[in-house]
C-alpha cells in the first residue's frame, strides 16, 4: 500500500518508554488482525564513515535490525481511537509535529527521516490500513514557538493520532522548567481536546551532552506530564542512552556526522520500535475496553 506524507513547511521559521498491557500481539494474532509475517525493509547499512566495521564479538552490530532492548511506551493515556481505526482497516491520519527530528535533520532525505519510515512500517504490519502522516517540523524550536503551531494544526488537520517531539531545544536552551511544563501540559490539553490520541516524543540522547542533571530533569518533565495528564510518552532518549551503553559504535551509527542529530539508521529504528508499540498498545486497549 502507497503511503501519503505530507510535508507542512513554516513560512517564519527554516525548517530546520510505552507501558502497556501484554499479550496484545498474541490477541491480534487470534482475531485475524496482524499482518502476514514478512520481513521488514532493511535498515541503512552500517558502512564508513559511519561505523568500523563490526567486531566478530558483536553480533548485534552485524544485524540488519535494530540495536538494544526495546523502550516501553509509558502511558496512562488513551490510543483507542487509534486502535479502532488500524482495526476497522482504511485510513489512520497522524500528525508529526516538532523540531528538527521531525523535520528530517541529519537524514539523507525526507523519506530517511521517521515520520515516512513509520508510516511504512505500521502499513508492512497492517496492510489493510492507509496510513497518511502530515510532517510538520522546524528545526531549532522550543515548545514556546511549537504550540501555537500545534494548537491551530490540531484544529485544523484533525489527526486520529499526534506524536509530539518535544523538549531537547528546551533542555539545551535557558527555558525555564516550569514555563516547559506548563507549554507541555497546555500542548496535551489542545490535542485531547481536538479528540486525538496523543503521543509525546521526548529528547534525544547525545555523547556531547553537558548540563547533564538539568537536560534529565526535562526528560523527566515530559514523562510525569504525559502520565498526569494521560498521555502516551515514547522514551527516546532512554533507547539512545542504551544505545550508548551497548558501545560507542552502537550509538555513532544511530548519529548523524554531528554527532547529535539522529542518522538514517537511528531514524529508521526509532520508527520500526514504534509502529510495534502503536500496533500493540492500540490493539490491547480496544481490546480491554470491549470495544471489539
Amino acid at each position: 500500500m502507497v503511503g501519503s506524507i505530507v510535508i507542512v513547511r513554516s513560512a517564519v521559521f527554516a525548517a530546520a518508554a510505552l507501558i502497556c498491557v501484554a499479550g496484545a500481539s498474541a490477541w491480534a494474532n487470534e482475531q485475524g488482525l496482524t499482518p502476514a509475517v514478512s520481513a521488514p525493509p532493511p535498515l541503512p547499512a552500517l558502512t564508513a564513515p559511519d561505523i568500523a566495521p563490526p567486531r566478530a564479538t558483536s553480533p548485534k552490530l552485524a544485524a540488519p535490525e535494530c540495536i538494544a532492548a526495546r523502550p516501553a511506551l509509558a502511558t496512562t493515556g488513551d490510543l483507542t481511537g487509534t486502535g479502532e481505526r488500524l482495526a476497522a482497516g482504511g485510513k489512520l491520519s497522524i500528525l508529526a509535529i516538532g523540531s528538527s527530528t521531525t523535520a528530517g535533520t541529519g537524514t539523507s532525505s525526507p523519506a530517511a527521516a521517521y515520520p515516512a519510515r513509520l508510516e511504512a512500517e505500521i502499513e508492512r504490519r497492517l496492510p489493510n490500513v492507509d496510513v497518511k502522516v502530515t510532517v510538520s517540523g522546524v528545526g531549532g524550536e522550543t515548545a514556546t514557538q511549537t504550540i501555537a503551531r500545534l494548537e491551530r494544526e490540531v484544529a485544523q488537520t484533525k489527526p486520529d493520532l499526534v506524536i509530539w517531539q518535544v523538549g531537547t531545544n528546551d533542555a539545551l536552551s535557558d527555558v525555564r522548567e516550569d514555563d516547559f511544563r506548563s507549554l507541555v501540559e497546555r500542548g496535551i490539553a489542545a490535542t485531547t481536546a481536538a479528540g486525538a490520541d496523543l503521543i509525546l516524543l521526548d529528547q534525544q540522547f547525545f555523547p556531547s551532552l553537558r548540563r547533564k542533571a538539568r537536560y534529565e530533569r526535562f526528560v523527566q518533565i515530559v514523562r510525569d506530564a504525559g502520565m498526569k495528564k494521560r498521555a502516551c510518552v515514547f522514551g527516546r532518549y532512554a533507547l539512545m542512552k542504551e544505545w550508548g551503553e551497548e558501545s560507542s559504535e552502537t550509538l555513532k551509527a544511530m548519529l548523524s556526522g554531528d554527532g547529535f542529530h539522529m542518522s538514517d539508521r537511528g531514524h529508521a529504528c526509532m520508527a520500526r520500535i514504534l509502529a510495534d508499540e502503536i500496533v500493540k498498545a492500540s490493539f490491547s486497549q480496544i481490546h480491554a475496553s470491549g470495544a471489539i
